[in-house]
Formats: structure tokens, sequence, C-alpha cells
């Protein structure tokens, strides 16, 4: 676990001055290993990490005296797509200039279920606990309350006033692309979601079809799709939606995006010349479609700083439910323009 810490202080280090991508590829690497990371840094191994990288860093800093905890869940923290690990990597950037440690902890399927999660946390004296990839359980909620310790749940949502939330504005980044394809022509524009029951799900279905409405366009349960935020399955869904002669596929992330073109592209269709796609988070994979997908971008290392901060802000006596974050546009080369049809 030292040299885990030493590393971690190695890497953070090392993207303070240039990038984050080392300290994103080491925590894909822990989150295959389901390790709890312990980034509480002591001194031995901190000093000589920073004395290879050329810094000079006071004995006082190098010593982490408080942590938070980050509940981890699914896909969020797996190999399909780096969202919640460049989360992460924005609150582990604001608690190291805080001086603060952070605790990534693994939760199972069954303890999501049930809440069943208290003992991973409990008498650990955290300043916050932040959830990723789910919502945190009403009893789990109920039975924490008089330990008057912040919880900030990450790009995600429950009515408890004892949990802020902290993430994009989901209807913000789906208007823009519903506005970006009827400004290009398109009439006929379909919608593929990720689990039902998701409330990024609902937010972004809510969205398009308010604008869809909003601009005249007839909306009917046929035009909405759901599917899996894993891509899986995709394929049957893309293909009965590009029978039904839509030009345009609103797609509520990348990795769906991204999928869909390629079962598309499978099935003899052209991308943007028969269907256009929008995605949303402007993941690296975005860039790699062929055509390179015009896509939201959200700021995931944003959304980890904020969130530290707002954790902060509550520990202080700060009343904070909601903090929503913009999104913008990244125009590529997905959408066709059929005006000029």
């Amino acid at each position: 676990m030292e040299l885990i810490c030493g590393v971690t202080f190695y890497l953070t280090k090392l993207c303070g001055k240039h990038d984050d991508r080392p300290l994103l590829y080491f925590l894909y690497i822990v989150s295959q290993h389901f390790v709890i990371v312990n980034m509480v840094c002591y001194k031995k191994k901190q000093r000589k990490c920073a004395a290879e990288m050329g810094y000079n860093i006071s004995p006082e800093r190098m010593m982490c005296k408080k942590n938070v905890a980050v509940l981890v869940f699914g896909i969020h923290y797996g190999t399909s797509n780096q969202f919640g690990y460049e989360i992460i990597a924005g609150i582990q950037t604001a608690a190291i200039e805080n001086n603060v440690g952070i605790n990534i902890i693994s939760v199972t399927e069954d303890q999501v279920n049930t809440g069943d999660y208290d003992h991973l946390i409990i008498d650990k004296n955290y300043e916050g606990i932040f959830f990723l990839g789910f919502r945190p359980h009403i009893d789990f909620i109920e039975r924490n309350r008089g330990h008057n310790i912040p919880m900030v749940a990450l790009d995600n949502y429950i009515e408890n006033p004892l949990v802020a939330r902290v993430g994009c504005d989901n209807a913000d980044g789906i208007t823009q692309a519903v506005k970006y394809l009827y400004a290009k022509g398109h009439r006929k524009i379909d919608f593929l979601g990720g689990e039902a029951d998701s409330i990024v799900t609902i937010e972004r279905k809510n969205a398009y079809a308010d604008n869809l409405t909003a601009l005249g366009i007839p909306v009917s349960e046929s035009i909405i799709k759901y599917g899996h935020f894993s891509g899986k399955g995709i394929k049957r869904m893309v293909l009965d939606i590009a029978k039904e002669n839509v030009t345009a596929i609103v797609c509520i992330s990348d990795v769906l995006a991204s999928n869909a073109i390629k079962e598309l592209t499978k099935a003899d269709y052209r991308v943007p010349q028969d269907i256009s796609i929008t995605g949303y988070d402007n993941l690296p994979i975005s860039e790699c479609c062929v055509p390179p997908l015009t896509t939201i971008y959200q700021n995931r290392l944003h959304i980890g700083k904020v969130a530290f901060f707002t954790m902060q802000q509550i520990k202080s006596g700060i009343q904070i439910s909601s903090v929503q974050l913009h999104t913008r546009l990244v125009e590529r080369g997905s959408v066709a323009d059929i005006n000029q049809h």
C-alpha cells in the first residue's frame, strides 16, 4: 500500500507539470484489480518520489491528516470509458492541493442494492464521501445522518437534502445537440439512451422530447430507444432505427454513439450521408471514430474539482443541494447538413 501511495504522489506531481494521462492510466490499472486505493501519503515514499522529480516538498505537506472516500460502482470505473476516473483525478487534484488524502473504494452490486457499505467508511473520520456510478441508498443516508459527513453524488441525483449533486447540465447538453441537428435540416431525429431508470437517461430524454416539441416535431415513444451505457446489444436497436428512415440519432454517450457508427457502417449505412450521429461526453473515442464524432463536451476533471470544493463548503456549514456545470458542443464530422439537399 505504501508503494501505491508513493507512485500516486509521483504521478500526481507529474500531472501537475504536464497532463493527467499518467494518473488516469494508474487509476485504470488499480481499478482492474478492485483495489481499495489509499492515497494517504507517507513521508519516506513521498520524499523519495519528490526528490526523483526534483521537487522540494515540506514535511508538513507530505502528511495527509484528512481523507475523503470515493465509493465507485460499475462501468464508470471499468474499461469501457474514462469518464469516472477523470472525475476521480479531478477530486485527487483538489485533494492534493488541500493536503487531503483520497480512498477509492469499489462497491459491489449487492452493496449498491442493499446500501450495505457502512463498514467501508464508518470510523474512518472522513471529511466527505463521494458516490460515483450509483445513487446512494436511502438506508445508508439515514444511518449516517448523525455523522455530519458531507455526501456528494457525482453526475447522479437523489432527492435528499443530505446528498449534494455535482455534474454537468444534462438538459443544456441535449438542447445544444437537438438545436444543432435542427439547424442542419434534420426533422426525423431519434434518441438512443442508456438504462431507462438512469437519472442521466431520464434527464437527457426529457430534454430531447421538450426540444422536439418546442421545434414543432412530434414526439412518440417509438422514436425513443433504451440500451446500455456499455453499448451492449446496440446492434439490433441501431439497425431498427435505421429502417425507420430517420436522418439523425441523438446518443446519450460517446460509447453508444461510437458503437452505433460501427454497426451502421457494418450494415453499409454511411455516416453522416445516410444517418447523422451525435454523442455526449467528448471522450477520446469520439476523435477516433470514422467519421470523428460530433459530441457534447463535459469537463470531467472540473466536475471532480468542483465536487471536492462543494464538499468543503458543506463541511463549513453552507447548504448546497446541486451544482450544475456548463457543457458545449464539439463539431466534428458525424452530422450532415441536409439543408443543401
